[in-house]
């Protein structure tokens, strides 16, 4: 049976995200929710720390190379969860807001050929280019991806630009655009549901 990886946002952590992974999850998966490595400077914690802070540091386009050090650091701590925690086979890999960039930059390791899907919500790229390059080395698989066209955390425009790249990657794709903003509506829970469902039917 596949396992579900679920990673939370910044500011968040493993307990707020698990709820909702537990009600997503299907009936006899290895279900994991990790919590990030570095503590956020107001609450929570952060999958890598922003050299500053400021309102509009989600919408900043590029990482600095400081920022980018934690990103691969936390690569490599979730590398090592998957190798120690999850049973062979498939992975599906999700995560809400910072953690589905995170889910996206896993698909940079060696465990890519195992994972079978993403669950990208409400988030961004880190690294395009490199990203792009990489789909094209990988097989293809399967992108559930949603986000809120009043998003003001992580703009609707920069949700679109992962889905495209999966899309032109040749991704199968499962599109939700919602009308709220920075969440995971409860109506469209169901859906991942069944997406999720899908791989074992």
């Amino acid at each position: 049976m596949p396992t579900l990886i679920m990673l939370h946002g910044m500011t968040g952590d493993g307990d707020m995200m698990r709820p909702f992974a537990e009600k997503i999850v299907p009936k006899g998966w290895t279900l994991l929710v990790p919590d990030a490595r570095y503590a956020h400077p107001n609450r929570g914690l952060t999958w890598w720390r922003y050299e500053d802070y400021d309102a509009d540091v989600t919408r900043r386009m590029n990482l600095s190379r400081r920022e980018l050090l934690d990103v691969d650091a936390t690569l490599s701590q979730l590398e090592g969860l998957i190798s120690s925690e999850a049973p062979k086979g498939p992975l599906i890999i999700g995560g809400f807001s910072q953690g589905g960039a995170i889910a996206q930059e896993l698909l940079h390791l060696p465990i890519a050929d195992r994972i079978a899907g993403l669950v990208c919500i409400s988030t961004r790229l880190v690294r395009p280019m490199e990203l792009r390059i990489r789909l094209d080395e990988l097989d293809t698989k399967r992108l559930f991806w949603m986000h809120g066209v009043k998003d003001v955390r992580v703009p609707i425009e920069d949700g679109w630009a992962v889905a495209h790249l999966f899309e032109t990657a040749g991704w199968a794709t499962e599109l939700i655009e919602h009308k709220k903003g920075h969440m995971i509506p409860i109506e469209h829970h169901e859906a991942l549901t069944e997406w999720l469902e899908s791989f074992t039917d």
